[in-house]
């Protein structure tokens, strides 16, 4: 107990009273704009020459949105595309990653033969699913929790290890040469320098930690009342490890350089970001339709308020409502729920992303609302003791038409420059990027955990929750402890 108020407390008490912390070397506006800004920004080539190439592979440097399909500028839309669609899913699910319910671990009911308020069972419930039990008519339970997450992997990659690559292509910078022509996609471009590349690595971490106060009332002996006031903690630290790929400069290495007068062809740009403030404050209610010992159905009711910066990640930046059925068996001492719902996300006129370009966020950003979720949760608890509950929980949910984004190879047409003669147009190696594609996205993740009463009506909770699906956002181990109390 000790140890967890050493580290929560100072936590809560930070995110409270210390303002939102962003340091991006004076590029990014906020923590969800560091991706799009580092790699599609900050990724440029030294200066210094007499006719400076420093923008050339730079999509949020340009000046103007092309809508010629030849026009580098167009070829640089879909690199940016790729980019912004991968901080989209990074974003929805880093911002509204499971927080646990705010029922309290207690259930009362009125004993028939004294009158007086009993325990309903000898277990305390799931901690990130419901029961079908409510806390009781007149009773109070109170509670905080601190959760610690950090991920690790992203659509089956590394994020730390630099295996998600993006690609930026060279714009159309320069009059075309006589003699030499377009093929008209985009990939090779005129003059032969424009055919350069830049690969771009990433290398990212990310955490979350979150103290979240609840409360939970019982206005009946069938119907609760329950609020959840997270206060969030966001840090994402990013490398992007550039290397210019000279597919038309071959002969020419000076034309695209990082250090002017030098052949340097690879170097490492960083950014590192945070910030913290309230969450998004979840308003909660559960009816209990029927309950016999501990079987029983209930309907439980989820409004998600848009309290939390969006832009920082503290929040989803829009209304959610969800709505699920609570079906509980079992006994009083081993018990088993299972919990079925939807989720419906309003719309938002907040971006999660904010660019320097004003044009091509035009362009590219369009509203950005929530996906609507099925959510589908499972728990079975074990009464070991009357003080004693043991827990595993699986929690899921699907976000529907949310994107998916795949690893894919992407091959590229040049023209070598600084040849004696012209060669023909020839196919570059391929390179692997993102790319996206439509469809739904599946989170599951698997939760066992410890509720202990230590004295009176004080109740100790630790989980540990790991991931059981390979696809979106993945943190390999979450950590979570909390202490309620009921009245």
């Amino acid at each position: 107990m000790h140890q967890f108020l050493r580290a929560a407390l100072p936590l809560a008490l930070c995110i409270v009273v210390c303002p939102s912390v962003l340091s991006a070397q004076g590029r990014a506006a906020s923590v969800s704009g560091l991706l799009p800004n580092l790699i599609l920004g900050g990724v440029a080539l030294d200066a210094g020459t007499p006719v400076p190439h420093n923008a050339h592979f730079t999509p949020l440097n340009q000046l103007f949105v092309g809508t010629d399909p030849r026009s580098g500028v167009a070829f640089q839309l879909d690199a940016a595309e790729v980019v912004l669609n991968f901080n989209r899913a990074l974003a929805t699910q880093f911002a509204t990653f499971p927080l646990g319910n705010s029922s309290g671990g207690f259930s009362f009911r009125i004993d028939e033969g004294t009158g007086l308020p009993a325990r309903s069972t000898r277990s305390f419930g799931p901690s990130f699913g419901e029961r079908s039990l409510t806390i009781g008519k007149g009773r109070l339970s109170t509670g905080f929790t601190y959760q610690h997450a950090s991920f690790d992997r992203f659509e089956g990659q590394n994020l730390d290890d630099g295996s998600i690559q993006f690609l930026l292509p060279h714009n159309d910078c320069c009059p075309a040469q006589v003699g030499l022509q377009a093929t008209g996609d985009g990939s090779l471009l005129n003059p032969g320098f424009e055919t350069d590349i830049v690969t771009v690595r990433l290398a990212m971490k990310a955490s979350t930690d979150t103290a979240a106060f609840f409360a939970t009332y019982g206005l009946t002996s069938r119907l609760d009342v329950g609020v959840a006031v997270p206060l969030r903690r966001v840090d994402v630290e990013a490398r992007a490890d550039a290397e210019i790929v000279r597919l038309g400069t071959a002969f020419q290495p000076l034309v695209h350089t990082f250090a002017t007068g030098n052949d340097v062809s690879r170097r490492s740009f960083t950014d590192a970001q945070s910030a913290s403030g309230l969450g998004d404050v979840q308003l909660r209610t559960k009816y209990n339709l029927y309950q016999r010992g501990a079987q029983g159905l209930a309907t439980t009711f989820d409004l998600r308020l848009p309290t939390g910066d969006a832009q920082n990640l503290l929040g989803a930046g829009a209304a959610q409502g969800r709505i699920a059925v609570v079906l509980s068996t079992g006994t009083d001492r081993f018990a088993q729920h299972l919990n079925l719902g939807y989720t419906f996300s309003g719309a938002t006129d907040v971006s999660t992303f904010v660019l320097d370009n004003a044009a091509l966020e035009a362009a590219l950003l369009p509203t950005d609302t929530p996906p609507d979720e099925f959510n589908f949760n499972g728990a079975v608890e074990f009464a070991a003791t009357d003080r004693l509950t043991l827990l595993g929980e699986f929690v899921g949910r699907t976000l529907r038409n949310v994107g998916r984004l795949d690893i894919a190879e992407r091959s590229f047409l040049y023209t070598p420059q600084g040849q004696p003669a012209l060669a023909p147009p020839l196919r570059s190696p391929s390179f692997r990027e993102l790319q996206a594609r439509p469809g739904n996205l599946t989170l599951g993740l698997g939760a066992v955990g410890v509720k202990y009463n230590i004295t009176n009506r004080f109740l100790l909770t630790g989980h540990l929750l790991v991931p059981l699906t390979e696809g979106g956002l993945r943190s390999n181990l979450t950590t979570s402890i909390g202490l309620d109390y009921t009245f």
